[in-house]
């Protein structure tokens, strides 16, 4: 168990500033092989780890605007124009915006850089800091605990391999549709 929540929390910083997967993967992993009360920490554990991540994109951005934009770029499923309406959408609309970006599918390290090119670079980071977590958990603690409903329905009909395989394929699935219809 200790080394999925290590695995899921570097998971979460890798994603939150050039890694493509999300950390819903190694959350719903936990949630089938060791429940929902384990899901429900590898959620936290995720949205804790997502913060110095995001911090480290936030001031990376505030340094270096047109670097990580050109990085932010070469990432699949990300374009210039989803960078763009990120930022704008990021400035009108502040946290509330990271919050329904988290639900619709856009990267959490464009909000971080969007908040660290329209921040000073001396701006206290506190509150976007706080905010990446609050914004971060509610997701990650749905599909953890969804997987988990979903992972004790199935029990009695799959072994824990099978259910892990559905698992993996449902993730294929779901990049596999991500990365077509997504820029890029």
């Amino acid at each position: 168990m200790a080394l999925a929540l290590l695995v899921t929390g570097l998971w979460s910083f890798s994603e939150a500033i050039l890694w493509f997967i999300v950390a819903d993967v190694p959350v719903s992993y936990v949630a089938v092989r060791h429940g929902w009360r384990a899901a429900s920490v590898a959620a936290i554990v995720a949205a804790l780890c997502a913060v110095p991540g995001g911090a480290l994109l936030h001031l990376w951005t505030s340094a270096d605007p047109q670097r990580v934009h050109d990085l932010l770029v070469a990432l699949p499923a990300i374009d210039a124009a989803m960078i763009e309406r990120t930022s704008h959408a990021y400035v009108e609309g502040g946290y509330a915006e990271m919050l329904r970006g988290s639900f619709g599918g856009t990267p959490y390290k464009l909000y971080a850089a969007a908040a660290g090119a329209s921040s000073p670079p001396d701006a206290w980071l506190a509150p976007f800091l706080l905010a990446s977590f609050l914004v971060r958990v509610p997701r990650f603690l749905i599909v953890g605990l969804s997987v988990a409903l979903v992972n004790r329905a199935l029990s009695g009909w799959l072994s824990a391999g099978q259910r892990l395989a559905v698992l993996g394929a449902c993730w294929a699935v779901f990049y596999a549709w991500y990365f077509v219809t997504m820029p890029s």
